[in-house]
């Protein structure tokens, strides 16, 4: 229901910017932030970032991200130090952006109200994930796939739908 939501305001506001130009590519920036043990930490950030750039239209990176991967990593040993095991908890956040908010106050307030705002995230989804710490690569594709299943492929499919709608009037629109 948002996806259609977000897709008829979007046919709304911005049909004749699309008109004159061609229509982007899907494309969003996702951020990776771990939390673990130094010798895993690294590990999981290479293996969940390489993971992201398979999926297509995913950008790594700290700047404005569209989401961002929080995961903190366990690794379970027992008092004689034998490994059991790794568990990830992966909580997906969408970073708030304030610009809309600080545009409306008076110029007085916006140091404030950007102040308050900034850094704010909406809490997005959340689920923990465990395994042998030699499947620790695994564990992290499972990660991406799931991630990309409940909130990449959703917005794909609706750029998609907004292209399949605002391409044919771009045709008509350039023909004779």
């Amino acid at each position: 229901m948002r996806a259609k939501i977000g897709m008829a305001f979007l046919l709304c506001l911005f049909p004749g910017v699309c008109l004159a130009q061609d229509l982007q590519p899907f494309s969003a920036r996702v951020s990776v932030s771990v939390s673990a043990h130094e010798k895993i930490k690294g590990l999981i950030k290479s293996y969940i970032s390489s993971e992201l750039q398979t999926v297509g239209g995913i950008v790594v990176t700290d700047v404005r991200p569209r989401w961002v991967l929080s995961i903190v990593a366990l690794e379970s040993e027992t008092k004689g130090g034998l490994k059991l095991g790794v568990t990830l908890s992966t909580v997906v956040l969408e970073p708030f952006d304030n610009q809309y908010v600080v545009s409306l106050v008076s110029p007085k307030s916006k140091g404030g109200v950007s102040c308050f705002t900034s850094g704010l995230h909406r809490y997005s989804d959340h689920w923990i994930s465990t395994g042998a710490s030699q499947d620790l690569k695994t564990i992290c594709e499972k990660i991406v796939a799931s991630f990309d299943s409940n909130h990449v492929k959703p917005l794909k499919d609706s750029w998609q739908k907004y292209n399949d709608t605002v391409q044919p009037r771009m045709n008509r629109a350039t023909t004779p």
